[in-house]
């Protein structure tokens, strides 16, 4: 399986959140349709909608010899949510870093001049 950046991926889910959020969809979006939104050609969209799928975030319905149909799973639906979600949390992880190594680097010093 080919590894894809996480730009990719997300442009990707971002066409695929947009398509399905915009109003009542008659059909399913085609992995070449990924293309026509957006995504550029460098990237090969079935590969890229086989690493979404095993990751979860989409279900691809596999036709004979027709691109496969994407579906968004529930995890995909609040992909940017989840991730917005991440990183506030390494943010405080961050600061509580800053502030324990601030605190601690404090008391060195003191040690030595006290």
């Amino acid at each position: 399986m080919k590894v894809f950046s996480k730009r990719t991926r997300n442009q990707a889910m971002r066409i695929i959140c947009d398509y399905y959020k915009s109003a009542n969809q008659l059909w399913a979006l085609g992995t070449n349709d990924l293309y026509r939104h957006g995504l550029s050609k460098d990237v090969d969209a079935e590969q890229l909608a086989d690493t979404l799928e095993a990751m979860g975030y989409i279900e691809l319905t596999r036709y004979y010899n027709d691109p496969s149909a994407i579906n968004l799973t529930n995890s995909g639906k609040c992909y940017f949510e989840t991730k917005a979600d991440r990183l506030d949390e390494k943010r405080v992880e961050w600061i509580r870093y800053i502030i324990t190594t601030a605190i601690a680097v404090a008391a060195f010093i003191k040690s030595f001049f006290f």
